[in-house]
């Protein structure tokens, strides 16, 4: 497990970017540290699952590929998982084991946590990061990895920050305060738009922001005594 103060994450060679959101072209700063944080030129995949979009935002995904390709990343393509029959299609399990960056498109995430948990997809995910891929998790996408997220509702995610509430868009702190205050046993990550926590092995922690914005804690009761 790695750990840096009261913040603990899955255990793995490659890099969790949890990132507040935003468009392409403001997040250039953050797709280029992910780049550079690859252990290899294995290619990128965008994953539109999150999308609100009926058949997944097909154009964002390119942007990101293109933009990604652009910076000196490897090539990459959007791998067509929308659904939990696409997420246990044999063909998509491969382009997921094949990635050295994953990026997990904004949206709405409980869309992207029933569509992907308990299928072969999500393993291949989970195997990917232990082997040293990066996993992007952009907006909405950042709270399945937590123990709860906060977004277009609260939602209880993957767990892969075990002790996290990951509140994207992050904007307001009242809000997230009193979400903490219905778990106590978490803390809060507040992540702002345009704005990334970077999460590495060997106990690695950055925040990437073009702005200067910080990434808002605030501890659970459990952490404070």
């Amino acid at each position: 497990m790695g750990k840096a103060g009261p913040l603990r994450w899955r255990d793995g060679r490659g890099w969790l970017v949890l990132v507040g959101g935003g468009r392409p072209e403001d997040i250039t700063h953050i797709l280029r540290a992910a780049i550079e944080a690859m252990s290899d030129e294995s290619p990128a995949v965008y994953v539109p699952t999150a999308s609100a979009a009926p058949d997944g935002d097909h154009d964002t995904g390119q942007r990101i590929i293109a933009q990604i390709e652009t910076l000196g990343g490897p090539v990459g393509y959007v791998a067509p998982i929308f659904t939990h029959t696409d997420a246990t299609d044999l063909r998509n399990v491969r382009r997921l084991a094949q990635a050295g960056l994953v990026y997990l498109g904004d949206g709405l995430a409980q869309q992207l946590i029933t569509a992907l948990s308990d299928t072969p997809t999500l393993d291949a995910l989970v195997a990917v990061y232990g082997a040293g891929a990066v996993v992007v998790a952009a907006g909405a996408s950042a709270c399945a990895l937590g123990a709860w997220g906060l977004c277009e509702q609260e939602i209880v995610g993957w767990g892969w920050l075990p002790d996290a509430l990951i509140c994207p868009h992050y904007t307001e702190a009242s809000t997230l305060r009193e979400a903490v205050k219905a778990h106590p046993e978490c803390l809060g990550l507040g992540i702002p738009q345009d704005t990334a926590l970077a999460l590495g092995p060997d106990n690695q922690v950055q925040t990437l922001s073009a702005s200067g914005q910080q990434v808002t804690v605030v501890l659970g009761y459990r952490f404070r005594s």
